[in-house]
């Protein structure tokens, strides 16, 4: 099976990639430099408004970029100015900055007026959550599963078009929760992005939870998350998930995810610096670790690959497809003892994954043992029906005995005409 190329953000529930693909959410995340707190009783009638900072503007994004926290709304704008024109075959894309931040004040306002009526923890939830997907109309972008449309990076492009993934949906939440007094902030799990919301009870108990901004703010926990993905917590420890995010971490995931776009555009050199500056703004980005490393594999730097496949095992010592990748690397550098214990690893820890068996068929078939490579791959199938790369490897097998017509079966059960 040939190296999989990196992919971005996606939706939760999306498919697996196949094997060695980038898990995602590789996603954003918020700012808890940026949180404000709430009265146990909300925000009042007369609370002073949010004062956006001035004094950044007039700085750059790369500028800005130097701060952990700063004007996260203008950098947005700025970004989509200085990129979007890559990806959208024109030579400009002009954004009136002042004139979409004056736009963005008066939508805070009138949340921030929504919200003063509420009195509670969940119903301030529930008004946030109707802004967002309702008064604005944000929703996830279901026609692209795999993330590869530069629209839904963009944030003023997401606002027009009304359509985003995890990192863009929630970045709404953050840009106007935040400035009409809510303590919200992003929060990275793997292969996605979510919201974290604090508050308080009238009788000053804790109320927090997280919002799923890819399914119109449904609500969850964090156990949720512990038992869909089996993160470590030495990943939490460092940093990687469940765990508050700056500004600057945040723009660490966004250009993660351009440089998954960049990568789909076919320039690769390209890729790696811009997954290197994902790294700069939040080095502690176990995926962007991860996509770099794949991509320097496509440019045949496997030396570094290597060290960034294992500094991202180190944050995060439960990440299986970075041990599939890890294995891949070793076996077809002839490391092959090390390389079946990596993917042992990966199938002692998600043993209900298809891809680690779909890895252990290549493995065995390039070792010239078709017979356990046909039971592992079959293996795969009874995991997931679906899974039409081990039909195809099936076909490749026989073909390789000389059994044409059962190549043929097996390809039409792929879709392969």
């Amino acid at each position: 099976m040939a190296l999989t190329p990196p992919t971005i953000a996606k939706h939760p529930h999306h498919a697996r990639p196949l094997a060695l693909a980038a898990l995602a959410c590789m996603l954003l995340a918020g700012c808890a430099g940026q949180s404000r707190p709430l009265a146990a009783n909300g925000p009042g009638p007369d609370d002073p408004p949010v004062v956006r900072n001035t004094t950044q503007s007039h700085q750059t994004l790369d500028q800005m970029l130097q701060q952990d926290d700063f004007d996260l709304p203008r950098a947005l704008l700025l970004f989509s100015e200085e990129f979007y024109p890559e990806f959208s075959g024109k030579q400009r894309h002009e954004v009136d900055v002042e004139a979409k931040l004056a736009r963005f004040d008066a939508y805070a306002s009138d949340l921030r007026a929504a919200l003063r009526r509420n009195k509670t923890p969940r119903t301030r939830l529930a008004t946030l959550i109707e802004f967002v997907h309702v008064k604005l109309g944000l929703r996830f972008d279901a026609t692209d599963p795999s993330g590869a449309k530069a629209d839904n990076l963009f944030f003023d492009r997401v606002l027009q078009n009304r359509t985003g993934y995890c990192v863009t949906l929630s970045l709404a939440y953050l840009v106007f929760g935040q400035a009409a007094g809510l303590d919200v902030v992003g929060i990275r799990v793997p292969t996605h992005f979510t919201v974290r919301f604090r508050d308080q009870e009238a009788d000053g108990q804790p109320y927090e939870t997280l919002v799923e901004t890819t399914a119109a703010g449904e609500t969850q926990q964090d156990t949720y998350y512990w038992a869909k993905y089996r993160f470590s917590t030495t990943s939490v420890q460092n940093g990687v998930y469940l765990t508050p995010l700056t500004d600057k971490q945040i723009f660490g995931t966004i250009y993660n995810n351009l440089a998954g776009l960049t990568y789909l555009r076919g320039n690769n050199e390209l890729a790696v610096e811009r997954y290197t500056k994902a790294l700069e703004l939040a080095p502690n980005n176990a995926e962007a670790l991860y996509n770099r490393a794949l991509v320097l594999r496509m440019l045949q730097r496997d030396k570094d690959a290597l060290k960034d496949f294992n500094a991202a095992i180190r944050l995060d010592p439960n990440f299986v497809f970075c041990y599939l990748a890890r294995a891949r690397l070793l076996f077809d550098a002839g490391e092959r003892a090390q390389a079946k214990e990596d993917l042992g690893e990966a199938m002692r820890k998600r043993p209900d994954w298809p891809e680690p068996h779909m890895m252990n068929g290549i493995f065995l078939s390039r070792e010239g043992d078709l017979d356990a490579a046909k039971a592992a791959f079959l293996r795969v199938l009874e995991i997931d029906k679906g899974f039409n790369a081990a039909r195809i490897a099936i076909a490749e097998l026989e073909r390789t005995r000389g059994n044409e017509r059962e190549a043929r079966k097996w390809e039409e059960e792929a879709g392969i005409r």
